[in-house]
C-alpha cells in the first residue's frame, strides 16, 4: 500500500474515533441547547425591562463558547464584551462571577491573574440535572440588576 493510502486510512480512522468519542461524551452529559438559551435570554430581558434599564446578555456553553447573545436597544458597546466575559467566567469556573469581584474587593488582587476570569458580578452558571452546562452573563448600567437578572435567569432551566 502506498503512503498516501496509509495516510488516508489513518485520517479516516482518527475522524471516526473523534466523532464517536464526541458523541459518547455528549450522550453521557446534559447539554445546553438553543431553545434553553433563548429562555434564559428572555428571562434576563424581562428583568431588565422591569428595572427600566438596558444592557447585554450572553449565554455560553460549558466550554465558555458563545451560544446566544442579545444587545438591547440603547446599550453601550462596552456591555458586549463584559457580558460575554462574565458568562465565560461562570462557565469555566462553575461559580458566579460575583465571587471573583468579592475576592478582589477583599484585597485578593491575585484574582486579576486568573485566566479568563472577569471580576465583575452578573455571570451565573447554568445547570441541568446538577451539571454545569454553561452560563449566562449580564451587563447593564447597574451591578445589582446584573446579579439579580443572571441568577433569576439561571433558575428557568430547573
Amino acid at each position: 500500500m502506498s503512503v498516501n493510502k496509509h495516510t488516508a486510512r489513518a485520517v479516516i480512522c482518527a475522524s471516526a474515533l473523534l466523532f464517536s468519542a464526541t458523541s459518547a461524551f455528549a450522550a453521557g452529559y446534559p447539554q445546553l441547547d438553543n431553545a434553553q438559551a433563548a429562555k434564559v435570554i428572555d428571562s434576563v430581558k424581562a428583568t431588565i425591562a422591569e428595572q427600566h434599564s438596558t444592557g447585554c446578555v450572553a449565554v455560553v456553553d460549558a466550554s465558555g463558547s458563545l451560544l446566544a447573545f442579545q444587545r438591547l436597544d440603547g446599550s453601550p458597546a462596552g456591555c458586549v464584551e463584559a457580558s460575554i466575559g462574565k458568562a465565560r467566567t461562570s462557565a469555566l469556573y462553575h461559580a458566579p462571577s460575583l465571587k471573583f469581584m468579592q475576592r478582589l474587593q477583599g484585597g485578593e488582587t491575585t484574582v486579576l491573574a486568573i485566566p479568563h476570569a472577569v471580576a465583575l458580578g452578573g455571570g451565573f452558571p447554568l445547570t441541568i440535572d446538577g451539571e454545569v452546562v454553561g452560563a449566562v452573563g449580564v451587563s447593564t448600567p447597574k451591578q445589582d440588576i446584573d446579579n439579580q437578572s443572571s441568577e433569576k435567569a439561571a433558575s428557568v432551566l430547573k
